[in-house]
């Protein structure tokens, strides 16, 4: 199953994969579309972390296959739509490319040495640092309710980890590797949205699984690829599983960046533990004790009322801006 690939509907694109909109460098204000959309791929990527849990398939191996898997994958969609990868883009596009690759294989690692609870926990703590790039480098108006309620979040979310016990899941190796991706994940995440600016959804798919199965290659050749399992039907298969559910992920959130503000993304990702937490409980057997429970209740909580807060905040803005100057409050609606 292919992911799909969203168009960017604010927006006209040319053949070279180029916005044709003057406005496509301004950042976007978080509109109920990018909200949506931002939750869903959320909630994607929640469900993947468990399918990449109970994969029988090397870590390395299968990030370095699903890699090279989706690339082809967007590529062919790239080519049928007329468009393509120009070198200049090439800068726009690396830190994202950089990090998503060495975000999957030190996240992949992590799994398979820790609990999928603590893994996604440890990584979905990125907001820490990326709500300060977000204030920074895009202008972005990081409020004391957006803090407030992402450290309540935080505080769900390290109940989640704390509850999880020593059940032999955990190990500090595995932790390692998950504070790895941690770092590697906000970089993404501002790498993604700065790229989003300037390109195409489908060009940069290709360009940051292009860049992420070169990074990987020359790993591979060194440890090896676990052959047995993943060269053989029901190994490919869980390969296109995994492109097929978090890779829709990075399309869909990839799109929301567009339509939406890295505060409110950033955020929203504090859920993945919660949905990882609870699928991990049900198919793979992983514990869940009370302290947990309440953990994700908090964040849950919290997480609703931020994306509440981040859907009002145009409105709120343009009756303010109204106040002080109409003609402004009318072009800030176009």
């Amino acid at each position: 199953m292919a992911d799909p690939v969203l168009p960017d509907g604010d927006a006209g694109w040319t053949a070279a994969g180029s916005s044709a909109d003057e406005g496509a460098g301004h950042d976007a204000e978080p509109t109920p579309t990018g909200l949506s959309a931002a939750v869903l791929a959320v909630s994607l990527w929640g469900g993947g972390n468990v399918l990449v849990a109970a994969v029988p398939i090397d870590g390395l191996s299968l990030a370095f296959l699903r890699l090279w898997l989706a690339f082809a994958v967007y590529a062919a969609v790239m080519l049928a739509r007329g468009v393509r990868l120009r070198r200049e883009q090439f800068r726009t596009v690396l830190m994202g490319g950089f990090f998503f690759g060495a975000d999957l294989i030190t996240f992949y690692l992590a799994l398979q040495y820790t609990s999928v609870a603590i893994a996604v926990t440890i990584s979905a703590l990125q907001p820490i640092g990326v709500l300060a790039a977000a204030a920074l480098f895009f202008g972005e108006r990081v409020t004391r309710t957006h803090l407030a309620l992402g450290t309540v979040a935080i505080v769900g979310v390290v109940m989640v980890v704390l509850g999880a016990g020593t059940d032999g899941a955990a190990s500090l190796t595995g932790n390692l590797w998950a504070i790895g991706a941690l770092i590697c994940w906000a970089g993404y995440f501002i790498g993604s949205k700065s790229a989003r600016r300037h390109i195409d959804n489908n060009a940069y798919l290709v360009w940051i699984n292009l860049i992420g199965g070169v990074m990987l290659t020359p790993v591979i050749a060194i440890v090896g690829l676990d052959a047995d399992r993943a060269i053989s039907w029901s190994g490919l298969g869980w390969v296109a599983l995994i492109v097929a559910v978090p890779g829709s992920g990075h399309v869909i959130m990839n799109w929301a960046h567009r339509h939406t503000t890295l505060t409110a993304t950033s955020l929203l990702t504090l859920a993945m533990p919660v949905i990882s937490t609870a699928l991990a409980a049900l198919f793979l057997g992983q514990s869940v004790v009370t302290v947990q429970v309440t953990g994700i209740a908090i964040t849950l909580a919290a997480l609703a009322a931020v994306t509440a807060y981040n859907a009002r905040q145009p409105a709120l803005l343009r009756r303010v801006v109204g106040r002080v100057d109409p003609d402004r409050a009318l072009n800030h609606r176009t």
